[in-house]
């Protein structure tokens, strides 16, 4: 009999961490699960997509208030008021305390979530739990009910506030004291010690099953006030479709795609050029400056966002929109000579598992999980030809640090055609091997089998 699996997450469509629960539970749906599939807010209607009723379980006000809200024209006028019948006015005790910076719990559609399913699931996939729509405090219960595997996509469950907390290791002893409130999600007060203390009681009373998609991820895991909650945890890497994202002809794609099919091409994204707080800007625009040789004339391309080339001392960077379906990104990664990736703070992006899927070398920092994405040193040390750079996918350099990434990047164009095509070659053999959407799936249905048989 099929087990039905209930994945829970912020929204069922937007960036990686939606992407990666998505993928997943379609997985289950293709190997005969009972797969649904709970959001807080659904974006793209499916039979077995289901919203976390929140806003019908808020009080009969609370409700008047966000219709009138949503019935005002969004101009300016509109908008600010829409904003006040939506805080202060329909629910002001829970408005001041997120103005206060306490993080908001009060979502109470998640008390209904094992009642969502034709059946009772039998195990609960949680993905991100930020975004403003599930309530921690359910966790203890929720947990007592049905096996709960939480994956953990960034570090806000180990915090007092902040996704991703930089060299900053507060998180590690009770929080408090925060230097950074802007970052992402942002509170306007310091309450990251109350905040961490609330987190760390909800744990003390919950069994999870906690996730990773990299070891560095892991490890902060087991430093911090989860571990308390914690019955297992797992280190298992995203995965994607192997069959979509594959190498291809590098000139005929650079042909598709409008670009010279000789010059070398060099693959980034927009928000590597401006202020950004997981990309790092900085370190990418000081590389630039400091090129010198066949990187300079390389075509430089970011994706993401449309408008005017942008130029760095001698680099001119061809700014191109994003790209809707995956048919076209995988055109982009196949046109690419190398990628490159300068983080400020990552996890286990996409973009690096994409690439190097389709046989393209990765030039990235060395944060977060990056590191065991790519396996590196072999650009900046290949001096002996293609047989001296060993399994090597790419390069990691040390972040926030543009002179090592500059030099990175014009290793790599200094290399002979044939290191450079040994790197593709490696990168896409190494995807093959350790980040296909099957194994991804396997991994996570073994483990179900194992909790659910044992329940």
């Amino acid at each position: 009999m099929p087990r039905t699996i209930l994945t829970v997450s912020t929204w069922d469509r937007a960036g990686g961490a939606e992407r990666a629960a998505r993928e997943l539970h379609c997985e289950y749906i293709r190997r005969g699960e009972d797969a649904w599939f709970a959001a807080g807010e659904v974006r793209a209607p499916h039979e077995r997509t289901l919203l976390i009723s929140n806003r019908a379980r808020r009080s009969t006000w609370a409700r008047a208030c966000m219709a009138v809200a949503d019935a005002l024209p969004q101009r300016r006028a509109g908008f600010h008021t829409a904003r006040l019948l939506r805080g202060p006015v329909a629910e002001p005790s829970r408005w001041w305390r997120a103005r206060r910076g306490e993080e908001d719990f009060d979502h109470p559609g998640t008390a209904e979530l094992l009642s969502l399913t034709p059946r009772p699931p039998d195990a609960l996939h949680l993905h991100n739990l930020h975004g403003g729509y599930f309530d921690l405090r359910t966790l203890p219960a929720l947990s007592a009910r049905v096996p709960t595997i939480v994956t953990l996509h960034d570090a806000w469950l180990l915090s007092g506030h902040c996704s991703h907390s930089f060299s900053c290791e507060r998180w590690e002893s009770g929080c408090g004291h925060c230097p950074a409130l802007w970052i992402y999600p942002k509170i306007p007060r310091d309450r990251t010690a109350l905040n961490w203390e609330r987190k760390r009681l909800l744990y003390a009373s919950s069994r999870l099953y906690v996730a990773s998609p990299s070891a560095w991820l892991a490890d902060k895991v087991r430093r911090s006030m989860l571990m308390s909650a914690v019955r297992d945890l797992r280190v298992i890497p995203y995965g994607i479709d192997l069959t979509v994202f594959t190498p291809g002809d590098r000139a005929k794609a650079k042909i598709a795609l409008g670009l010279d099919p000789v010059r070398p091409m060099i693959l980034t994204f927009a928000a590597s050029l401006q202020a950004h707080t997981w990309r790092d800007a900085e370190a990418f625009r000081g590389a630039l400056a400091r090129l010198s040789g066949p990187a300079v004339h390389a075509q430089w391309i970011a994706l993401g966002e449309s408008g005017a080339d942008v130029v760095v001392g001698p680099v001119r960077v061809e700014r191109r929109g994003p790209e809707r379906e995956d048919a076209r990104m995988v055109l982009w990664y196949q046109a690419a000579d190398a990628y490159v990736h300068a983080a400020r703070a990552d996890t286990f992006p996409f973009m690096v598992l994409e690439s190097l899927a389709c046989g393209t070398p990765v030039i990235g920092s060395a944060v977060g999980g990056i590191p065991e994405q790519v396996r590196g040193a072999g650009i900046l040390s290949a001096s002996a030809g293609a047989s001296g750079i060993g399994e090597a996918t790419g390069a990691i350099v040390p972040p926030f640090d543009a002179s090592a990434l500059a030099r990175a990047i014009m290793a790599f164009f200094g290399q002979p055609v044939s290191v450079q095509a040994t790197l593709g070659a490696n990168a896409a053999r190494d995807a093959r091997a350790r980040f296909d959407i099957h194994r991804h799936a396997d991994d996570y249905l073994a483990w179900m089998r194992e909790l659910t048989e044992t329940s």
